[in-house]
């Protein structure tokens, strides 16, 4: 898509989302006495203008509300389909009430915070209960509260909802029914890694294995899963509290992030110990996982006798199926696909906007993934410590699928546009073996 149609389509969705800035300016800018009066419970009267917006962002389909200070006022933002939208201007005191109520919603502190604080509360919209995690940090400007919206809805239970080919869902399967060994999701923050492990998870509460979690936080309940929820306050981390784990008898655990040497260590304890361990750390893409886990500590060794199977993904915005339209490849996207020695289409397709998508050319998101399972071969030259371009190198000289080449496969299917893939970087270009240099552009 061009700089003009990107600027289009940001112009249909500001005015899509006009409607719910005006409802929260009205309630804003009134004294609200007769909608009070219909109110009977004291919280619900101080929280008008708070459920106003919780409502106008689910109608929205946005995944996050940040409401950022300005010194002078306040800005609304909604994240939709991962791109932050802005959605209207409110004065200091509009904005400072919202802040109030969603402080008071949350149980956060109400004086103005001295740092980071995080509270949850749960809200019910047309039978759908809303999680809502409120995360409120100390800026020069004024308090920055950012709102994740989190609905059982979204949970996709099915692993090929995922965006994962048939060859990819299988490795998935075959791997849950395993008796051991270590499996991780990584990528970027906001790439999908929870996601992917709760699809899992909904497969596995249909067998009769037991399955433990260790999360922060708990973002979805399933029946029959065990979650425990980390808390640092209490002392129980993720390193404690995996290795507590253990002593439950599980099948399967889950350790919701890798983020240092003890939780990296628990994990590896944990699948050499014979437990099918899953679990998410941030990585650029499959390879990069053994950067990260040599970093925290893990010696070669570890990591080719317990690491089984890799899935590196990101989220990309789904094209609209009813507009979508075709088009020959813009000046920036053929220079990018001729860098990365890719064949470039004769045709792409791209957002347009309609009534199904609100204008805004995209609906959802779709994954695009890497699916790594270390060969003898991988193994040994872990073993050996060679660098990571090297084991790229080898990948892509038997025909590994990189992130990149999925991502070009669903650019071809007419479900993302090369604009939106291009965003991303390289990927892991399979022309790392001839240029390494490549996988940083």
């Amino acid at each position: 898509m061009s700089n003009r149609d990107e600027q289009s389509a940001t112009t249909r969705t500001r005015k899509k989302l006009e409607r719910f800035a005006s409802r929260l300016k009205q309630l804003l800018e009134s004294d609200d006495d007769e909608a009070k009066d219909k109110k009977n419970d004291e919280q619900d009267e101080e929280s008008l203008e708070a459920e106003a917006l919780m409502i106008d962002a689910a109608e929205a389909r946005a995944s996050d509300v940040h409401i950022d200070p300005l010194g002078d006022g306040y800005r609304l933002r909604y994240r939709i389909d991962g791109a932050i939208v802005d959605v209207t201007d409110l004065s200091e005191e509009q904005g400072l009430k919202v802040v109030n109520q969603f402080r008071a919603l949350a149980r956060l502190d109400p004086i103005r915070a001295l740092y980071p604080e995080s509270g949850r509360f749960s809200y019910t919209l047309d039978d759908q209960v809303l999680d809502l995690r409120v995360t409120e940090a100390p800026c020069i400007a004024g308090d920055k509260l950012s709102i994740r919206l989190l609905a059982s809805d979204r949970v996709l239970e099915d692993i090929q909802d995922l965006g994962l080919n048939e060859k990819g869902a299988s490795y998935l399967a075959d791997w849950l029914e395993t008796v051991g060994g270590l499996m991780l999701t990584a990528g970027p923050t906001g790439s999908g890694k929870t996601t992917t492990l709760y699809a899992l998870l909904h497969r596995l509460k249909m067998t009769d294995a037991e399955v433990i979690t260790l999360e922060q936080p708990v973002e979805y309940e399933i029946p029959g899963i065990n979650q425990i929820p980390v808390n640092i306050k209490q002392g129980l981390d993720f390193a404690t509290g995996a290795k507590g784990m253990l002593r439950l008898d599980p099948d399967y655990l889950v350790i919701g992030e890798l983020r240092d040497e003890a939780s990296a260590e628990a994990a590896i304890n944990a699948a050499a110990g014979g437990r099918a361990t899953m679990a998410s750390l941030h990585a650029r893409d499959a390879i990069d996982t053994v950067t990260v886990l040599r970093n925290y500590g893990l010696d070669d060794f570890e990591i080719a006798s317990n690491l089984d199977l890799v899935v590196a993904q990101r989220l990309v915005r789904r094209l609209c199926p009813d507009c979508s339209v075709e088009r020959e490849p813009g000046e920036r996207a053929r220079a990018w696909m001729d860098s990365l020695e890719l064949d470039v289409p004769e045709s792409v397709h791209a957002a347009e906007g309609c009534d199904a998508c609100g204008g805004v050319g995209y609906r959802g998101r779709i994954g695009i993934f890497e699916i790594w399972r270390p060969t003898e071969d991988d193994y040994g030259r872990i073993v050996k410590h060679e660098h990571v371009h090297a084991l790229r190198a080898g990948l892509a000289e038997r025909g590994h699928s990189f992130l990149l080449d999925d991502g070009m496969r669903k650019v071809g299917q007419g479900l993302i546009s090369v604009d939106d893939l291009r965003k991303l970087g390289a990927l892991g270009a399979s022309t790392a073996q001839h240029d390494e240099t490549l996988l940083a552009r």
